[in-house]
């Protein structure tokens, strides 16, 4: 039967996913668009933003729910290549001075994404984003070539929606809120948030993830991945999350999701011995016409050999999270708001106090593919001692993607 995949052919998957996830944020797709000879709005309510079709679409593995068995592979559709940049006036100052060269007033060309996804046969997709090199000058914001994400989803095994692989380098589940296809330039803090030895979890990661969906509402994932310190001492990582949907929808831009998330990783400590770190979350998802508020809470707990503190416990622990109200009156308008807050348990533990931030702004869309996006975004950092660390930062900048 179509629907069943031998073991030999799911292991070799898995293991190209891995040497794929193996080589080294803001995604959106128009090959799919094209591929359908839809616009952009049939996945994202405001690009990069998914709205409910987007994540239904991206869960079934990039085919058309119901419409598996019509759906064309990629050897038999528009050619699966994309691009997105973004290029426009940003600038960045702070209250520090033995970092003056962190300021930053000028006009640049930010990014560069390379993307690629489609349907392999019925029910064995992929996707690809690769960015490539650019050297940092007086218009151009360097980045180093890097492949984000590179990995293969296997959907439907058994014929259930309850049952789902993707294997490679991937944005995995425990982010409830994608970092990639966020709204904002500004970063999440509390998914930032980490010991300077690598524990913070805010970026593809490399590995296997199962999930699985269905109509009464009910998500669940877990995921085994390499983990979040770039060193040559890494063992696996684990996670897993469950959440429902309230009322028809995904969550989106309809219905009301709540979820909870759990993380559990290891980074080697100065001495390189592995320690343990935890990450234990609760999300939601409210809307009600054209507005939505996403609401994310963690609790982090970390070895005290993490952080340079000297700390007496065992672990040291912080919290903290975000609130962000989602404005779309009508379809060429998006507007943002958000909270940022993440307080250190005990600020001497970690050497460090409560980040606040204070993010506000706009995307016009010009035409689907094309958007003006204005921000101010406004960052303090309590310090034990001396004065509050202080930053702004403003853009007004062209994303586009064809």
């Amino acid at each position: 039967m179509r629907c069943k995949v031998t073991l030999a052919a799911l292991a070799a998957t898995i293991l190209v996913g891995f040497l794929l996830g193996m080589v080294r944020p803001a995604w959106a797709l128009p090959t799919f668009a094209r591929k359908y000879g839809f616009d952009c709005t049939m996945c994202h309510s405001s690009f990069p933003r998914l709205n409910d079709f987007g994540q239904r679409y991206r869960m079934n593995g990039y085919q058309l729910p119901g419409r598996e068995a019509e759906d064309k592979d990629v050897l038999h559709s528009p050619a699966p290549f994309a691009m997105r940049t973004s290029a426009g006036i940003s600038y960045n100052t702070d209250n520090n001075p033995s970092n003056p060269a962190s300021d930053l007033k000028r006009f640049q060309v930010n990014s560069l994404d390379l993307l690629s996804g489609g349907i392999l046969g019925r029910n064995i997709s992929y996707l690809v984003v690769y960015t490539p090199p650019m050297a940092a000058s007086r218009s151009t914001a360097g980045q180093q070539a890097s492949v984000e994400m590179a990995n293969v989803v296997f959907s439907n095994l058994l014929c259930s929606t309850w049952l789902n692989l993707r294997a490679g380098r991937f944005e995995p589940a425990c982010i409830p809120f994608s970092v990639a296809r966020r709204l904002t330039i500004s970063p999440y803090e509390v998914y930032n948030f980490g010991s300077p030895l690598g524990a913070p979890v805010n970026e593809p990661l490399e590995g296997v993830e199962v999930y699985g969906y269905g109509r009464q509402g009910w998500n669940w994932a877990a995921g085994a991945v390499n983990g979040t310190a770039y060193t040559t001492k890494v063992s696996a990582d684990f996670y897993g999350r469950v959440s429902k949907v309230l009322g028809a929808g995904w969550g989106q831009t309809a219905g009301q999701r709540i979820g909870v998330t759990a993380y559990s990783g290891k980074v080697p400590d100065s001495t390189g011995t592995l320690q343990n770190f935890f990450r234990f979350g609760a999300d939601a998802s409210f809307n009600a016409a054209w507005i939505n508020l996403s609401i994310q809470y963690i609790l982090g707990m970390d070895r005290r050999e993490l952080w340079p503190s000297g700390s007496t416990e065992k672990y040291v622990m912080h919290s903290g999270g975000f609130a962000q109200l989602n404005l779309m009156p009508i379809d060429k308008l998006a507007g943002f708001a958000r909270l940022d807050l993440v307080k250190p348990q005990k600020p001497a533990d970690l050497d460090r106090d409560q980040i606040t931030r204070y993010t506000a702004g706009i995307r016009y869309y010009f035409v689907y593919q094309l958007a003006l996006h204005l921000e101010y975004s406004h960052r303090i950092e309590k310090q034990l001692t001396g004065p509050d660390a202080k930053e702004d930062f403003g853009a007004v900048r062209l994303d586009f993607a064809f």
